[in-house]
């Protein structure tokens, strides 16, 4: 009698193979099929891999420190969202192949060994489990790895049994996520090395090129003109007080990164964020994306509607937005509905709140949150084109006016040198 195979797994002498297509939408390029290699070393690669992924001292001063070093830099990397997307698509898949919890992780820890913070984290929660805790408990114990909504989604899975369909939504709502956040990034990041470079260029110049020519401006003996001064001052601050200006900058960036960590400081710049000119309207749209994307997943994951609400709050990733979520969510406790709280706040558009309103009277919510969603998706990808646009003219002229004004100021002395000269 032939043996049982699992359902898309071959075997074979060297092992076990799984392939999973993702679908393509139209208009979309081909997505690579993620390949996942059970070989017949597996077992004896778990064994060490997880023997590895604990701090062993050995007594040795050199090597111990070394190992200490690695354990932290690894301790404070960061995992791309792709792999942790990855991660959730290929454990749904083989948990509905029917693999064993356990042995999943472990197998995935072998996989993601080119992630070491995510597979040493993978062999721990395979250990937590076999201590008797859930998988969602288990990952609540990495909050840098899996936020409250992800740990959220994973138990509700758990509790209506519907635990590998729950993993493959969630693993297309971080990708979704992560899209989002992506095309944001990209359009903040642009403009922001543009005028670091200039920066950085201009100090440059004012410590190795104007101290050259500041001799020959003070040689005439006569008033130079107001911008030729500004730049031989700053140009002497520069080289004079380049350390004071060092040191400044990285104090700045210290208590900078300081305030940013501190409730009130996250929840003021956020704010700010959200006032931002162009910006700010673009930052708003990616948090009621985010909102709207991960509150529908959460429902259609079964949980409540206000613990969906108070989850997707800590997982948006905007304080004022949590702030507002969380009291919508108290609000909610006595019986005022969801659309009536939020109309009257300035962060959620009356398109959203009658979409919520709707759904409330339909019983539909979950399928109106993710159009929602999608609209928002959308209203992002075409302010990212648009900014695009924008930006390039913008940049041009304010490094057209810069270059402009340092030339002025170079050039206005040396047209008066010149006047002089032809006066003699």
């Amino acid at each position: 009698m032939p043996e049982k195979q699992a359902k898309g797994f071959g075997f074979g002498e060297k092992g076990q193979t799984f392939e999973i297509k993702q679908e393509e939408k139209p208009g979309e390029s081909p997505k690579k099929s993620i390949l996942l290699k059970i070989s017949g070393a597996t077992g004896a690669k778990v064994i060490l891999r997880q023997q590895a992924g604990t701090l062993r001292l050995t007594g040795n001063p050199l090597i111990d420190t070394y190992r200490r070093l690695n354990q932290f830099v690894i301790d404070h990397s960061r995992v791309k969202i792709k792999d942790k997307a990855v991660f959730f698509r290929l454990l749904a898949a083989m948990l509905n192949a029917g693999l064993p919890l356990v042995r999943s992780l472990n197998t995935l820890g072998v996989q993601t060994e080119k992630t070491p913070k995510l597979s040493n984290a993978l062999f721990a929660m395979g250990r937590s489990i076999e201590g008797g805790s859930s998988l969602s408990g288990a990952m609540s114990e990495y909050t840098d790895l899996f936020n409250d909504a992800e740990v959220g989604v994973v138990k509700a899975g758990e509790v209506s049994g519907q635990l590998n369909q729950t993993l493959k939504s969630l693993a297309e709502e971080v990708e979704k996520s992560a899209t989002i956040a992506g095309k944001v990034k990209g359009a903040l990041i642009y403009p922001v090395v543009i005028f670091t470079l200039l920066v950085v260029a201009m100090f440059l110049m004012m410590i190795m090129v104007v101290p050259q020519i500041t001799t020959l401006f003070t040689q005439t003996g006569k008033d130079l003109p107001l911008p030729t001064k500004i730049l031989i001052t700053v140009s002497d601050i520069s080289v004079n007080y380049w350390p004071f200006v060092l040191v400044g900058v990285v104090l700045i960036a210290i208590l900078f990164g300081w305030y940013r960590r501190t409730r009130g400081g996250r929840y003021t710049l956020d704010w700010i964020k959200l006032k931002l000119p162009i910006f700010g309207d673009l930052i708003k749209k990616s948090a009621l994306s985010k909102f709207s994307r991960g509150f529908a997943n959460l429902l259609g994951s079964g949980v409540p509607i206000i613990k969906s609400i108070e989850i997707v709050a800590h997982s948006i990733g905007n304080d004022v937005y949590k702030r507002r979520l969380l009291l919508t969510s108290e609000d909610m406790k006595r019986g005022i509905p969801m659309a009536e709280n939020l109309s009257g706040s300035p962060l959620f558009p009356r398109m959203l709140v009658n979409m919520v309103e709707v759904g409330e009277q339909t019983a539909q919510l979950e399928n109106v949150m993710e159009k929602v969603a999608d609209f928002y998706d959308e209203e992002v990808d075409t302010m990212v084109s648009s900014l695009s646009k924008i930006m390039e003219p913008m940049i041009l002229v304010i490094i057209g006016v810069t270059v402009g004004g340092l030339v002025a100021a170079i050039m206005l002395p040396i047209m008066q040198l010149t006047d002089v000269a032809s006066s003699v």
